[in-house]
């Protein structure tokens, strides 16, 4: 049976006929005369061998550019209207329009501070968002001439989430997390830059997915207009699993506020309002008492502990907002204000120095400003000025600020033995501290340590190295005393990390302090001259409606207090004596005599005029 021609298929062959046969192999023949024999193809050196085709390696789908998904409908009770928490919102926040705008104040100082609040409503699952728009810049006078220096930038917006009883400020410690207006996503001082910056005019959407179902669980999103910024940001963990309150921080601005439910700018994908969210995904912080708000007012003796005792009444009773210096230099701090030259001597902890340079602020206009501003909020405040407190004149200047109709007016007197609650806290204190020196110091010698040990390694590879130059045949034997070396350097690090020592703890002398001792005074000692002599013991005459007795009774706190007013009359200059009408005439004599006895001793001095008064006395 003859060969099939190359090219050519047997007829009938798959099913063919021979006419269809022979018609493909007229198609075929074009391509069998540009065939070559191997031997041909081999003396023709330019003919490139055929490339085998490689295997075409499958593509990934592409990643979808949104992986948030429309949300279901929600079954059951829904919250409804969202508003503001102003139990610890600052002083300068202005709600207005049934709280859909946010204003503050920009006048005396205040327009350099940030102003924060947070809402009343947390999120603990799901997925909800809200939005903010800034409908208004502005632009205030800012000191003399407008020279002072402000803090960057000027118009600043911060949108984020944080926990109940944290700081309302974001950026400020680890129980929150927020975009800022210049393109940051910021948790404590890590800012990262993740998206662009948003300006007046412009809706930003802040979404937060607590969905455990969800690809972008645990993560933050932040849209503008309605279109994605930035990629969602991860939760840290130390806020995932809590409770997490929209908060807002802002300055020189005025702020639109929507939490639904319909958003502003709708996004790519459905999603729920924070107003539209299930009663069961949120907690909602509970409404202020109906009545009147308390304003409370401590009374203690200078460097006494009272400052010591304050701090603890507001970390138990969180709903307090204290007005005083010290509260304003740590508005400041956290503003981004700070002092150049720190504390000067002159500071006390009744009376601090600003120093900020800034004349609004150094010029305590803040205070006054709040001052004004604290009477006709419906909140509870304490009002920490130590000298004023303990002065009956002044306590009667700032009780009249506050209405009897909207507080109660309560004096706290915190003076005598402490309470063993107080003994505790302050113990604890002063543990942190030493504590806290203890692990500086520990730090500052396993650094020094570091140095020393990296410093002994470069001058025995230095050795070394010579050592190897000069005399090779010794290498076997240097390289053995080096471990050996090696080997004691490893003992010496273990034996340092035993000798770090017990724990620090209080001592017998420390454990019978019962205040601790201050950086800084709580009166200066020109204004305490001034005013000991003043100082009284509150009472209900005075307009209070209760007065506390905290740490000893009423009548110990008396004899404390003239105790304490006796010895001062007794070691300290009396600054306020003015002498009466009969002293002031015998002193205007006496003046009058010393200078014409002043005014004859001159003159006798002079012998023309010595001559002149003996002849004038023997006429006489």
């Amino acid at each position: 049976m003859p060969p099939k021609k190359k090219g050519t298929k047997a007829a009938g062959e798959a099913g063919e006929t021979p006419e269809e046969g022979a018609k493909e192999e007229k198609e075929e023949k074009p391509d069998a005369k540009v065939e070559e024999t191997p031997k041909a193809a081999e003396a023709a050196p330019s003919a490139e061998p055929e490339k085998p085709k490689e295997a075409e390696t499958p593509k990934e789908p592409e990643k979808p550019k949104e992986l948030e998904e429309d949300a279901k409908p929600i079954k059951g009770a829904k919250v409804g209207t969202v508003g503001f928490d102003m139990s610890d919102a600052t002083l300068n926040v202005m709600p207005t329009a049934g709280g859909s705008l946010l204003m503050t104040l920009s006048d005396g100082g205040l327009q350099y501070l940030l102003a924060s609040v947070r809402s009343n409503t947390g999120v603990k699952s799901g997925r909800y968002m809200f939005e903010v728009k800034m409908v208004e810049t502005l632009n205030p006078a800012e000191g003399q001439n407008g020279k002072a220096r402000a803090p960057a930038p000027r118009h600043l917006v911060r949108v984020g989430f944080s926990t109940k009883g944290s700081s309302v400020f974001l950026s400020d410690g680890p129980d929150n997390v927020c975009f800022d207006s210049e393109g940051f996503f910021i948790h404590e001082k890590k800012r990262t830059k993740v998206s662009q910056k948003f300006g007046r005019d412009q809706v930003l959407g802040v979404l937060l997915n607590l969905d455990s179902s969800s690809p972008n669980k645990n993560t933050v999103s932040v849209f503008r207009d309605g279109q994605r910024i930035s990629e969602p940001q991860a939760l840290p963990e130390n806020l995932q699993g809590q409770t997490l309150f929209p908060t807002i921080t802002y300055r020189n601005v005025t702020l639109q506020v929507n939490y639904g439910p319909s958003p502003l700018a709708p996004l790519p994908f459905k999603c729920h309002m924070l107003s539209d969210a299930s009663e069961k995904d949120v907690q909602v912080t509970a409404a202020p008492k109906e009545g009147k708000c308390e304003v409370l007012f401590p009374v203690g003796l200078p460097d006494t502990g009272l400052f010591d005792w304050v701090d603890g009444f507001l970390a138990k009773n969180p709903n307090y907002t204290e007005l005083s210096d010290r509260k304003i230099l740590e508005w400041a701090a956290k503003s981004g204000l700070w002092r150049q030259k720190g504390y000067s001597w002159k500071a006390t902890n009744d009376d601090p120095e600003m120093g900020f340079g800034i004349p609004m602020m150094d010029d305590n206009s803040v205070s006054r400003l709040l001052t004004a501003i604290a009477p006709t909020l419906k909140r509870n405040f304490v009002v920490m000025q130590l000298k004023s407190n303990l002065i009956a004149s002044e306590r009667a200047e700032s009780l009249s600020r506050f209405g009897s109709e909207h507080f109660n007016k309560v004096a706290s007197v915190v003076m005598g033995e402490p309470s063993s609650e107080y003994k505790t806290m302050i113990q604890d204190l002063l543990l942190a501290e030493k504590k806290k020196k203890a692990d500086a110091e520990r730090k500052k010698k396993s650094m020094e340590a570091e140095r020393k040990r990296l410093a002994e390694e470069r001058q025995k590879k230095a050795e070394a190295a010579k050592k190897a130059r000069l005399a090779a045949q010794k290498k076997d034997k240097a390289e053995e005393e080096d471990e050996k070396e090696e080997a004691k350097e490893e003992e010496k690090k273990e034996d340092a990390m035993e000798d770090e020592g017990p724990p620090p703890e209080l001592t017998e002398e420390e454990k019978k302090v019962t205040h601790r001792t201050m950086d800084a005074s709580d009166l200066a000692t020109t204004v305490l001259a001034k005013a000991f002599a003043n100082f009284a013991i509150p009472s209900k005459s005075e307009g209070f409606t209760s007065v506390k007795f905290e740490w000893q009774p009423e009548k110990d706190c008396a004899k404390i207090l003239k105790d304490y007013v006796h010895e001062k009359k007794m070691t300290e200059r009396v600054e306020s004596l003015n002498p009466g009408e009969w002293f002031t005439d015998e002193w205007k004599k006496w003046t009058k005599t010393l200078q014409e006895w002043r005014s004859r001793q001159s003159q006798w001095k002079d012998p023309i005029k010595r001559k002149q008064l003996l002849a004038k006395k023997k006429r006489i």
